[in-house]
């Protein structure tokens, strides 16, 4: 049995070292004899062997952010020793030379009082009502306590939590701290032929470690079932050199397993991908459209091209086949636009102008073969009304009210320079830009582009057809549509494009980001408040870069008057607070005014809860309210001015 009594000695070494400060760190003999005892350890895991590498590198007198670097050290053998003889995972041991300090400043382990830990630790646990609010309220709160290694050993645990929502969030949570020091504690006690929690654990495995951990996912397919092992096939996509196991699976691989070595293949730029959906679509053509409905590969376009081509030629056989064969010959066009998504080249566009071409047939032909969905679930599904992305809660606003091949190809378009900002899709946008119904596409051209567009703008929302010129509501529709997929990154502190594919059940694709730089977004969002609307405020909420206090002040200000006309305004009291601001002169006797009859305590409630400003802000309303009350100005009914006061009396104290 491996005597560990090494790994103590060491950390108990690191922690004096952090206790008599850096400067002497290199020359610290008794660290250099510990770490000496240490290193045949090293052999045993390839994390003991990164502990050795991170405590030689400190040893070094050129070692750079020696202080990062040593609370690294620290945390990681902490984790360790936390999980000792229970780690096993193969792998190869980078060179010493391949660590570098400054990528290695993860977030510190603390060790937090228990009696700050006791009610945390119990409610992640155990089962029990309002265990979830109080979790996510502590995390909000004292994010910190989550850091403590007792802690980060029972939110392992908690993915298997009977309460999902509540394993889901501690997932999301543990994928957001993107703290690799957690990776022994997931791999310890893997099993993988468990259920639910063992698939999150491979989830954020696969996003912290990606391509570092594909030893112990090759390794743990060789028992894993279900829905772990469909799980385990999807962290194969991080590294390359899977390819030849993701062939040999192609064979065995039955089910949603089969479909999932499909799309990673998809994914995959390589001639020898390339040959082998070649030689499936010579079988089976819609199968592979399926399979490459996701991916944005440039073999992929030209293949999708070859089937789409020869697809619209059997519109010339409409006339003489059957209804059977109608439908089947329009399920196989609707696959085929589904297709196009993502796949960029001039072949593809002529793909679209060859689909354009054929509208009126193909129009016909999808509304004699329409049958009615069976649930709103298949209903969302169809290509011809909704496309492909949605913009978080905002995708039903711009949902087409006929299924028409025009409007799914402007969709499908538009929806694809989110993901694949391709010169020759900008170009086809730009040139059908005066078809609203590819407006959308070409809006994004312009703010991906990061053109100073505002003038642009205004002309494109400008009916010139008529004698006088007119604002167009269809056409403003069509450019809020586009910006609505633009949001404001509050991590990154920059802008991205962002959507999330509208097929649920495709749950490991739910998402896309890309990164756009947008400098003259101050002047389109001007453009935009002179065309105010609800779903134009809903964009600029989207819009908003926190970290301008200029911004922040003019869009405050804006939702405050916007606040202060508006029925339900809850949403721009929440829009003020997220911008800062602090006035709130008004909202309570709007309140008051709008929602007759309203209690004391409503009233009150609302006000502490909702009103942006600070604390005095909101007493001072509260004072004008009362005042206005007593000089009958305001009305209200069966309740004293005596009783709020002492509502808002006692919040103040």
């Amino acid at each position: 049995m491996m005597n560990a009594e090494p790994i103590y000695d060491l950390r108990e070494r690191l922690r004096a070292a952090a206790m008599a400060g850096t400067n002497l760190l290199s020359e610290d003999f008794r660290l250099k004899r510990a770490y000496e005892a240490f290193k045949p350890l090293e052999t045993a895991s390839p994390v003991f062997a990164k502990v050795g590498q991170l405590t030689e590198q400190l040893l070094t007198p050129d070692c750079q952010n020696v202080q990062g670097a040593l609370l690294d050290t620290i945390t990681l053998a902490d984790a360790v020793i936390c999980t000792l003889g229970k780690v096993d995972v193969s792998g190869e041991i980078e060179s010493p030379g391949t660590i570098n300090a400054e990528e290695n400043t993860g977030s510190v382990m603390i060790n937090a009082p228990y009696s700050a830990l006791k009610g945390l630790l119990e409610a992640l646990t155990t089962s029990g009502g309002g265990h979830y609010g109080y979790i996510c309220d502590t995390h909000e709160n004292k994010p910190e306590l989550f850091r403590d290694y007792r802690v980060r050993h029972v939110m392992v645990q908690a993915l298997g939590a009977s309460y999902a929502e509540l394993a889901d969030q501690i997932e999301q949570w543990m994928i957001e701290d993107n703290d690799k020091t957690i990776l022994p504690v997931l791999y310890q006690d893997f099993d993988p032929k468990g259920k639910k929690e063992m698939v999150r654990r491979v989830n954020v495995i696969s996003a912290l470690a990606g391509a570092g951990a594909n030893d112990f996912y090759v390794k743990m397919l060789d028992e894993a079932q279900k829905d772990v092992r469909t799980a385990l096939i999807d962290a194969l996509r991080h590294e390359r050199g899977n390819l030849s196991l993701l062939f040999d699976l192609s064979k065995t691989e039955k089910g949603k397993n089969k479909d999932k070595v499909f799309e990673l293949l998809a994914e995959i730029q390589d001639e020898r991908v390339n040959d082998f959906f070649k030689e499936l679509a010579k079988k089976k053509p819609e199968t592979v459209l399926i399979y490459l409905k996701y991916t944005t590969t440039e073999w992929s376009a030209e293949l999708v091209a070859d089937i789409c081509g020869k697809m619209l030629g059997q519109l010339d056989m409409i006339g003489s086949i059957s209804d059977k064969e109608k439908r089947e010959l329009s399920d196989k066009l609707q696959i085929a636009l589904r297709a196009l998504f993502g796949k960029g080249g001039a072949r593809i566009c002529e793909c679209y102008r060859k689909l354009l071409a054929q509208k009126e047939k193909l129009n016909g032909l999808f509304k004699e073969t329409w049958q009615k969905p069976k649930n709103v679930y298949e209903e969302h599904q169809d290509i011809l009304l909704y496309g492909v992305l949605s913009a978080d809660r905002y995708w039903l606003r711009y949902k087409t009210e006929e299924r028409d091949v025009e409007t799914a190809l402007g969709k499908i378009l538009h929806h694809t320079l989110i993901v694949n900002p391709d010169s020759n899709l900008q170009a086809l946008a730009m040139e059908l830009v005066q078809n609203v119904k590819f407006l959308p596409a070409a809006v994004t051209v312009k703010i991906s582009n990061d053109e100073d567009c505002s003038d642009w703008l205004e002309e494109q929302v400008t009916d010139k057809a008529l004698l006088v010129p007119k604002f167009s509501k269809a056409r403003m529709k069509a450019v809020a549509e586009a910006a609505v997929y633009v949001r404001w990154d509050g991590k990154k502190h920059s802008y991205e494009l962002n959507g999330s594919f509208i097929n649920v059940s495709y749950p490991e694709c739910k998402s896309i980001e890309r990164s756009i730089k947008l400098s003259h977004a101050k002047g389109i969002m001007e453009w935009l408040m002179k065309h105010s609307s609800k779903d134009v405020d809903d964009i600029l909420a989207r819009w908003v870069p926190f970290n301008d206090e200029e911004m922040c002040k003019m869009m405050g200000e804006y939702f405050y008057k916007k606040a202060l006309i508006t029925g339900d305004n809850h949403e721009y009291l929440s829009n003020m607070k997220a911008c800062g601001w602090t006035t709130c002169k008004g909202l309570g006797v709007k309140f008051v005014k709008d929602k007759k009859p309203v209690s004391a305590r409503i009233l009150g409630s609302w006000m502490v809860s909702s009103l942006p400003g600070d604390h005095e802000a909101i007493i001072e309303e509260a004072r004008t309210i009362c005042e206005m009350i007593r000089s009958g100005e305001l009305k209200v009914n069966n309740w004293k001015v005596e009783d709020f006061e002492s509502y808002m009396d006692g919040w103040s104290r």
